[in-house]
Protein backbone atom coordinates (compact mmCIF):
# COMPACT_ATOMS: atom_id res chain seq x y z
CA UNK A 1 0.00 0.00 0.00
CA UNK A 2 1.27 3.48 -0.78
CA UNK A 3 2.08 6.65 1.21
CA UNK A 4 0.25 9.14 -0.57
CA UNK A 5 1.87 11.83 1.70
CA UNK A 6 5.72 10.36 0.58
CA UNK A 7 4.62 10.04 -2.97
CA UNK A 8 3.41 14.04 -3.01
CA UNK A 9 6.80 14.63 -1.13
CA UNK A 10 8.88 12.49 -3.84
CA UNK A 11 11.76 14.37 -5.97
CA UNK A 12 11.61 13.31 -9.60
CA UNK A 13 14.41 13.93 -11.68
CA UNK A 14 15.69 16.62 -13.41
CA UNK A 15 16.48 15.87 -16.89
CA UNK A 16 18.22 17.97 -19.24
CA UNK A 17 18.53 16.68 -22.73
CA UNK A 18 19.51 18.11 -26.33
CA UNK A 19 18.09 16.75 -29.27
CA UNK A 20 18.71 17.17 -33.68
CA UNK A 21 17.22 17.26 -36.61
CA UNK A 22 17.31 13.42 -36.56
CA UNK A 23 15.41 13.22 -33.39
CA UNK A 24 12.43 15.07 -35.16
CA UNK A 25 12.09 13.39 -38.01
CA UNK A 26 12.15 10.17 -36.63
CA UNK A 27 9.66 11.20 -34.06
CA UNK A 28 7.09 12.13 -37.14
CA UNK A 29 7.85 8.80 -38.70
CA UNK A 30 7.74 6.96 -35.17
CA UNK A 31 3.44 8.71 -34.77
CA UNK A 32 2.60 7.88 -38.79
CA UNK A 33 4.53 10.75 -40.99
CA UNK A 34 5.13 9.97 -44.22
CA UNK A 35 3.61 7.11 -44.28
CA UNK A 36 0.91 8.10 -47.06
CA UNK A 37 1.26 9.67 -50.49
CA UNK A 38 0.38 12.81 -49.25
CA UNK A 39 4.34 12.33 -47.96
CA UNK A 40 5.78 13.72 -50.43
CA UNK A 41 3.46 17.35 -50.34
CA UNK A 42 5.64 20.20 -49.26
CA UNK A 43 3.20 20.76 -45.98
CA UNK A 44 4.22 16.71 -45.03
CA UNK A 45 7.44 17.37 -45.89
CA UNK A 46 8.34 19.96 -43.36
CA UNK A 47 8.23 17.19 -40.30
CA UNK A 48 10.40 15.07 -42.12
CA UNK A 49 13.26 16.81 -44.14
CA UNK A 50 15.60 19.01 -42.61
CA UNK A 51 15.06 21.98 -44.87
CA UNK A 52 12.48 23.97 -43.30
CA UNK A 53 11.89 21.48 -41.11
CA UNK A 54 9.34 21.97 -37.96
CA UNK A 55 9.09 19.75 -34.67
CA UNK A 56 5.53 18.22 -34.16
CA UNK A 57 3.99 19.83 -31.01
CA UNK A 58 3.80 16.08 -29.19
CA UNK A 59 7.69 16.14 -29.60
CA UNK A 60 7.54 17.22 -25.95
CA UNK A 61 6.84 13.95 -24.98
CA UNK A 62 10.30 12.34 -25.38
CA UNK A 63 11.97 15.14 -24.60
CA UNK A 64 13.92 14.82 -21.23
CA UNK A 65 11.87 11.51 -20.07
CA UNK A 66 12.72 10.64 -16.38
CA UNK A 67 12.87 7.22 -17.08
CA UNK A 68 10.73 4.26 -15.19
CA UNK A 69 11.34 5.96 -11.33
CA UNK A 70 7.88 3.66 -10.43
CA UNK A 71 9.91 0.97 -10.53
CA UNK A 72 12.18 1.63 -7.84
CA UNK A 73 11.22 -0.06 -4.39
CA UNK A 74 11.00 2.97 -2.53
CA UNK A 75 8.56 4.19 -4.71
CA UNK A 76 5.61 2.30 -2.60
CA UNK A 77 4.27 1.33 -6.12
CA UNK A 78 3.33 -1.98 -7.43
CA UNK A 79 4.64 -0.94 -10.78
CA UNK A 80 3.31 -4.40 -12.44
CA UNK A 81 0.00 -3.03 -12.59
CA UNK A 82 0.30 0.90 -13.30
CA UNK A 83 -1.61 1.93 -16.51
CA UNK A 84 -1.75 5.09 -18.29
CA UNK A 85 -5.00 7.13 -17.77
CA UNK A 86 -4.70 10.34 -18.86
CA UNK A 87 -2.39 12.63 -20.51
CA UNK A 88 -2.66 16.76 -20.83
CA UNK A 89 -0.94 19.25 -22.57
CA UNK A 90 -1.07 22.83 -22.66
CA UNK A 91 2.00 24.57 -25.72
CA UNK A 92 3.08 27.80 -24.97
CA UNK A 93 5.56 27.64 -27.68
CA UNK A 94 6.37 25.82 -30.50
CA UNK A 95 9.54 23.47 -30.14
CA UNK A 96 12.17 24.04 -32.60
CA UNK A 97 13.13 21.35 -34.76
CA UNK A 98 16.27 20.84 -32.53
CA UNK A 99 17.61 22.53 -29.37
CA UNK A 100 17.89 21.70 -25.56
CA UNK A 101 15.59 21.12 -22.88
CA UNK A 102 15.10 20.94 -18.96
CA UNK A 103 12.20 18.98 -18.34
CA UNK A 104 11.47 19.50 -14.45
CA UNK A 105 8.71 17.12 -12.72
CA UNK A 106 6.62 16.62 -9.87
CA UNK A 107 3.92 14.62 -8.46
CA UNK A 108 1.12 17.44 -8.04
CA UNK A 109 -2.02 15.15 -6.70
CA UNK A 110 -2.95 11.64 -5.13
CA UNK A 111 -6.35 10.04 -5.59
CA UNK A 112 -7.79 6.98 -3.47
CA UNK A 113 -9.81 5.29 -5.62
CA UNK A 114 -10.95 2.31 -2.84
CA UNK A 115 -9.19 -0.93 -2.55
CA UNK A 116 -10.49 -2.36 -5.57
CA UNK A 117 -10.24 -0.03 -8.30
CA UNK A 118 -6.48 1.35 -6.83
CA UNK A 119 -5.25 4.60 -6.83
CA UNK A 120 -4.53 7.62 -9.35
CA UNK A 121 -1.41 10.06 -9.03
CA UNK A 122 -0.62 12.93 -11.09
CA UNK A 123 2.91 13.85 -12.55
CA UNK A 124 3.36 17.24 -13.94
CA UNK A 125 6.15 18.02 -16.22
CA UNK A 126 7.58 21.40 -17.43
CA UNK A 127 9.67 21.55 -20.56
CA UNK A 128 11.60 24.95 -20.94
CA UNK A 129 14.31 25.69 -22.56
CA UNK A 130 18.38 24.94 -21.51
CA UNK A 131 19.79 28.37 -22.34
CA UNK A 132 16.83 30.90 -21.90
CA UNK A 133 14.53 29.26 -19.56
CA UNK A 134 11.75 30.31 -21.47
CA UNK A 135 8.76 27.18 -21.30
CA UNK A 136 7.73 25.21 -24.31
CA UNK A 137 4.73 22.89 -22.78
CA UNK A 138 3.19 21.69 -19.28
CA UNK A 139 1.61 18.51 -19.15
CA UNK A 140 0.16 16.50 -16.60
CA UNK A 141 0.07 12.54 -16.73
CA UNK A 142 -2.29 10.81 -14.72
CA UNK A 143 -1.12 7.10 -13.49
CA UNK A 144 -3.62 4.19 -12.33
CA UNK A 145 -2.26 2.11 -9.71
CA UNK A 146 -4.57 -0.68 -10.43
CA UNK A 147 -2.87 -2.02 -7.07
CA UNK A 148 -2.55 0.53 -4.77
CA UNK A 149 -5.68 2.37 -3.41
CA UNK A 150 -7.60 1.47 -0.19
CA UNK A 151 -5.14 3.88 1.84
CA UNK A 152 -7.78 6.08 3.15
CA UNK A 153 -8.73 5.66 6.89
CA UNK A 154 -11.47 3.13 7.21
CA UNK A 155 -14.84 4.89 7.52
CA UNK A 156 -13.46 7.99 5.92
CA UNK A 157 -14.05 9.65 2.45
CA UNK A 158 -11.76 8.19 -0.29
CA UNK A 159 -8.77 10.66 0.23
CA UNK A 160 -7.53 13.23 -2.90
CA UNK A 161 -4.42 14.85 -1.71
CA UNK A 162 -2.64 17.72 -3.46
CA UNK A 163 -4.00 19.84 -6.03
CA UNK A 164 -6.06 19.35 -9.43
CA UNK A 165 -4.04 19.83 -12.36
CA UNK A 166 -7.25 19.88 -14.69
CA UNK A 167 -10.88 19.82 -14.78
CA UNK A 168 -12.41 16.53 -15.53
CA UNK A 169 -12.38 15.41 -19.46
CA UNK A 170 -16.38 16.46 -20.01
CA UNK A 171 -18.74 13.82 -22.38
CA UNK A 172 -18.98 13.73 -25.65
CA UNK A 173 -21.14 15.62 -27.40
CA UNK A 174 -24.31 13.05 -28.68
CA UNK A 175 -25.13 14.03 -32.47
CA UNK A 176 -23.26 12.71 -34.97
CA UNK A 177 -19.50 13.60 -35.64
CA UNK A 178 -18.51 16.34 -37.70
CA UNK A 179 -15.80 14.96 -39.35
CA UNK A 180 -13.84 10.66 -39.26
CA UNK A 181 -10.29 10.17 -40.21
CA UNK A 182 -9.22 6.41 -41.05
CA UNK A 183 -6.07 5.81 -39.74
CA UNK A 184 -3.98 2.81 -40.45
CA UNK A 185 -1.17 2.04 -37.85
CA UNK A 186 1.91 0.65 -39.01
CA UNK A 187 2.94 -2.92 -37.63
CA UNK A 188 6.32 -1.85 -36.92
CA UNK A 189 5.40 1.95 -35.36
CA UNK A 190 5.91 0.42 -31.69
CA UNK A 191 9.85 -0.54 -33.07
CA UNK A 192 9.83 3.21 -34.19
CA UNK A 193 8.61 4.81 -31.22
CA UNK A 194 10.55 2.71 -28.85
CA UNK A 195 13.64 4.03 -30.41
CA UNK A 196 12.89 7.74 -28.99
CA UNK A 197 11.09 6.87 -26.05
CA UNK A 198 10.11 3.96 -23.06
CA UNK A 199 11.94 0.77 -24.41
CA UNK A 200 9.27 -1.86 -22.13
CA UNK A 201 9.35 -4.94 -23.69
CA UNK A 202 6.16 -4.76 -23.77
CA UNK A 203 6.36 -3.16 -26.66
CA UNK A 204 7.68 -5.34 -28.33
CA UNK A 205 8.55 -8.85 -26.96
CA UNK A 206 5.20 -11.47 -27.19
CA UNK A 207 6.37 -13.12 -23.95
CA UNK A 208 6.16 -9.73 -22.07
CA UNK A 209 3.13 -8.85 -23.32
CA UNK A 210 1.24 -11.64 -22.60
CA UNK A 211 2.67 -12.00 -18.74
CA UNK A 212 1.05 -8.34 -18.68
CA UNK A 213 -2.36 -9.91 -19.99
CA UNK A 214 -2.19 -8.45 -23.31
CA UNK A 215 -2.33 -11.27 -26.60
CA UNK A 216 0.63 -9.26 -28.36
CA UNK A 217 3.24 -6.14 -28.08
CA UNK A 218 0.74 -3.01 -27.47
CA UNK A 219 1.24 0.15 -28.87
CA UNK A 220 2.99 2.86 -26.62
CA UNK A 221 -0.25 5.19 -25.36
CA UNK A 222 2.04 8.38 -26.01
CA UNK A 223 2.47 6.76 -29.28
CA UNK A 224 -1.32 6.84 -30.18
CA UNK A 225 -1.66 10.06 -28.66
CA UNK A 226 1.09 11.68 -30.81
CA UNK A 227 -0.79 9.79 -33.90
CA UNK A 228 -4.03 12.03 -32.80
CA UNK A 229 -1.36 15.38 -32.39
CA UNK A 230 -0.54 14.70 -35.68
CA UNK A 231 -4.18 14.25 -37.44
CA UNK A 232 -5.13 17.00 -35.69
CA UNK A 233 -2.49 19.58 -37.04
CA UNK A 234 -3.42 18.24 -40.50
CA UNK A 235 -6.68 18.14 -40.69
CA UNK A 236 -7.61 21.16 -38.60
CA UNK A 237 -4.26 23.48 -38.74
CA UNK A 238 -3.18 23.25 -41.94
CA UNK A 239 -0.04 21.38 -41.34
CA UNK A 240 0.81 23.91 -38.77
CA UNK A 241 1.95 22.82 -36.02
CA UNK A 242 2.09 26.29 -34.00
CA UNK A 243 -1.73 26.20 -34.10
CA UNK A 244 -2.10 23.63 -31.58
CA UNK A 245 -2.31 25.05 -28.58
CA UNK A 246 -3.74 22.05 -25.92
CA UNK A 247 -4.43 18.28 -26.67
CA UNK A 248 -5.74 16.19 -24.07
CA UNK A 249 -7.39 12.22 -24.11
CA UNK A 250 -8.10 9.43 -21.90
CA UNK A 251 -6.47 5.90 -22.44
CA UNK A 252 -9.34 3.44 -22.01
CA UNK A 253 -7.86 0.23 -23.95
CA UNK A 254 -4.81 -0.93 -25.99
CA UNK A 255 -3.87 -0.45 -29.38
CA UNK A 256 -2.48 -3.18 -31.29
CA UNK A 257 0.10 -2.13 -34.22
CA UNK A 258 -1.63 -2.83 -37.69
CA UNK A 259 -4.67 -2.25 -36.56
CA UNK A 260 -6.75 0.70 -37.57
CA UNK A 261 -7.64 3.73 -35.98
CA UNK A 262 -11.01 5.37 -36.87
CA UNK A 263 -10.82 8.88 -35.13
CA UNK A 264 -14.05 10.75 -34.74
CA UNK A 265 -14.18 14.45 -34.05
CA UNK A 266 -16.67 16.98 -33.06
CA UNK A 267 -15.99 20.79 -33.89
CA UNK A 268 -16.69 23.65 -31.98
CA UNK A 269 -15.26 26.93 -33.55
CA UNK A 270 -11.69 26.66 -31.90
CA UNK A 271 -12.84 23.72 -29.59
CA UNK A 272 -12.13 20.08 -30.50
CA UNK A 273 -13.82 16.87 -29.16
CA UNK A 274 -12.78 13.66 -29.97
CA UNK A 275 -12.48 9.23 -29.84
CA UNK A 276 -10.08 6.98 -31.64
CA UNK A 277 -11.52 3.29 -31.88
CA UNK A 278 -9.44 0.46 -33.21
CA UNK A 279 -11.59 -0.47 -36.10
CA UNK A 280 -11.27 -4.48 -36.04
CA UNK A 281 -12.45 -5.05 -32.24
CA UNK A 282 -14.95 -1.79 -32.27
CA UNK A 283 -12.84 -1.01 -29.03
CA UNK A 284 -12.41 2.76 -27.92
CA UNK A 285 -8.91 3.36 -27.48
CA UNK A 286 -9.11 7.14 -26.85
CA UNK A 287 -11.88 8.79 -25.91
CA UNK A 288 -12.91 12.40 -24.54
CA UNK A 289 -10.83 13.91 -26.47
CA UNK A 290 -10.46 17.70 -25.86
CA UNK A 291 -7.74 20.12 -28.33
CA UNK A 292 -8.18 23.67 -28.66
CA UNK A 293 -6.76 25.22 -32.11
CA UNK A 294 -6.09 28.99 -32.93
CA UNK A 295 -8.30 29.69 -35.58
CA UNK A 296 -6.62 31.05 -39.23
CA UNK A 297 -4.87 34.35 -39.50
CA UNK A 298 -4.09 34.77 -35.56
Amino acid sequence: MIDPQALLRRALPTMRQAWSARETILYALAVGAGQDAEAWDDTQLRFLYEPGLQALPTLCAVLGDPGFWMRQPDSGLDWRRLVHGEESVRWVRPLPAAGEVVAKHRICRVEDRGAERGAAFVVERQLQDAHTGQAYSRAWTTVVARGDGGFSPPGEPLRQLGEAAEDALPPLPTRAPDVVVVRRILAHQSLLYRQLSDPNPLHVEPAAARSAGFERPILHGMCSFGVMGLLLVNTFCRAQPERLLTLRARFTAPLYPGETLACEFWRDAQTLRFRATAREREVVVLNQGWALVQPDGE
